[in-house]
């Protein structure tokens, strides 16, 4: 059973994949398992994951227009780096965690994409960014026991 869903669900996202609905998709469905997390949506969203592959960025790099976002989809551990910072952001925004801190989370992401915007196609510079980003949201997700 679980199989056979997997498979459905790695061709139904391989055409979203193609299409460039994926973001939209992906930000639907990871909301969808944080509001109830069963194990076989969680289950399902680990196959979700791995069908995106390691140098699949959060957003769809066929419409890629600044420098930052093209230096993004051609590096792929750029690319690695913007997706768990994605995964992060999305984990503790659907965590149910207090509005307070989602305030200060969605803030710090914002700040975050200006920054690294900011960066152009600066390897070193979109590195600190993600990085500096990423400490921040996994100190967050620690705080909130996630």
């Amino acid at each position: 059973m679980h199989r056979r869903l997997a498979g459905v669900m790695f061709r139904c996202f391989e055409t979203l994949k193609r299409t460039g609905m994926r973001e939209t998709i992906m930000r639907r469905f990871v909301q969808g398992v944080f509001s109830r997390p069963h194990p076989t949506i969680l289950a399902s969203y680990s196959v979700l994951a791995m069908t995106f592959g390691a140098d699949a960025a959060s957003f769809n790099c066929q419409q890629a227009s600044l420098p930052a976002d093209k230096a993004i989809c051609a590096n792929s551990n750029l690319s690695h780096l913007d997706e768990q910072t994605a995964g992060m952001y999305f984990t503790i925004v659907g965590s149910g965690a207090p509005a307070a801190t989602v305030a200060d989370v969605k803030s710090s992401q914002t700040k975050f994409v200006q920054t690294r915007n900011a960066c152009g196609a600066n390897l070193d510079c979109l590195v600190d960014a993600y990085t500096s980003q990423m400490m921040f949201l996994k100190n967050i997700k620690s705080n909130l026991g996630l």
